[in-house]
C-alpha cells in the first residue's frame, strides 16, 4: 500500500481528490438540502461548453470552463426568480444547450492536442503540479466563504420567503451559492469528469443522511464519505487497472448502500 506514495502522479491525485471531495460534501450539502441537487450536472455541462470553446480557440479549456460554468449559474437564477418558471425545466434547458455546444465545438477542434474525453470523464491521475496547487487554494476559498456565510446561505436554502424578509440582500446569498458550485464544478471536471461531477457532489450527502440527524453532523459525515470515496477510487484505478472516476463513484454507492443497511438494522433493532 505504501508504494503508493512513491509515485507523484499518485500523491498529487489523491491531494486533488481529497480537496475537491472535501469541498463539494460541503457545497453538497447546501444544494440537496434546496432541493436543487441537478444544477450540479447542469452546470457541469455548461462548463463542458467552456472546455469545448477553450479547445476550439486553443486558449485554456480549465478557465473558459470556470467562467461558462458561473455565467450559466447566474442566467439560471435570472431565469428561475419569481416563480415563473420551474428551475428543474431550466436547468434541463441549460444542460441539454451545454452539452450540444461543448460536443460541436469538441468536434470542430478534433485535430486539437487537447483531449476533450480527459474533461469528460476526468483524468486525476494527469494532473499537474501546477494545477494541483490551484485546486487546493480554490477549494479553500471556497470552503472559507462557506463557512464564513453559512447561516445567511444555510437560511436562504431552507425558507427562501424568510430569509428575503429577514436579510436586505438575500438573493445574493442564493446567487453566491450557485456561483461556487459553477466554479467547484469546473474544478472537479479534471477529477471526476463532467458526466459524473454530480455524484461527489451529491452521493456522500444522501450516504450521511442515513446515519445522521443534524445538518452539521451531516456535512462531518459527508466530508468524511467523499474523502474516503475519492482515496478508494484512486487506490482501485491503480490496483485494479479501471476508470479512476468509476472507482471513486462507485466507492460513494459503496458507502451509500452500507449507511442505508446499517440504518435499517438500527430501525430493526429499535
Amino acid at each position: 500500500m505504501l508504494e503508493l506514495f512513491s509515485y507523484d502522479f499518485i500523491v498529487r491525485a489523491l491531494i486533488a481528490g481529497c480537496a475537491t471531495a472535501v469541498t463539494a460534501a460541503l457545497v453538497g450539502n447546501f444544494l440537496v438540502a434546496a432541493r436543487q441537487s441537478v444544477i450540479s450536472d447542469m452546470l457541469a455541462h455548461a462548463a463542458l461548453a467552456g472546455v469545448g470553446l477553450g479547445i476550439f480557440l486553443q486558449l485554456s479549456p480549465s478557465f473558459l470552463a470556470g467562467i461558462a460554468a458561473v455565467a450559466t449559474s447566474i442566467l439560471l437564477w435570472f431565469l428561475t426568480r419569481g416563480g415563473k418558471r420551474a428551475p428543474e425545466a431550466v436547468s434541463m434547458l441549460l444542460l441539454a444547450g451545454g452539452l450540444a455546444i461543448a460536443l460541436l465545438l469538441a468536434h470542430q477542434a478534433k485535430d486539437n492536442p487537447v483531449s476533450f474525453e480527459s474533461f469528460l470523464f476526468g483524468s486525476i491521475l494527469t494532473i499537474s503540479q501546477t494545477e494541483v496547487f490551484s485546486f487546493v487554494i480554490l477549494c479553500v476559498v471556497i470552503c472559507i466563504f462557506m463557512i464564513i456565510f453559512w447561516r445567511k446561505i444555510l437560511l436562504s436554502v431552507f425558507d427562501a420567503d424568510f430569509a428575503r424578509v429577514q436579510m436586505r440582500h438575500a438573493a445574493l446569498y442564493e446567487i453566491f451559492l450557485l456561483v461556487v458550485t459553477g466554479f467547484l464544478v469546473a474544478i472537479a471536471l479534471k477529477v471526476i469528469g463532467g458526466l459524473l461531477v454530480g455524484a461527489l457532489l451529491v452521493i456522500p450527502v444522501l450516504a450521511a443522511q442515513n446515519i445522521t440527524h443534524s445538518f452539521r453532523a451531516n456535512v462531518l459525515w459527508s466530508v468524511v464519505f467523499g474523502v474516503f470515496g475519492a482515496v478508494s477510487g484512486i487506490v482501485m484505478s491503480f490496483y485494479l487497472d479501471i476508470p479512476t472516476s468509476s472507482g471513486i463513484v462507485l466507492s460513494l454507492i459503496g458507502f451509500f448502500v452500507l449507511t442505508y443497511v446499517y440504518s435499517i438494522v438500527k430501525g430493526i433493532k429499535k
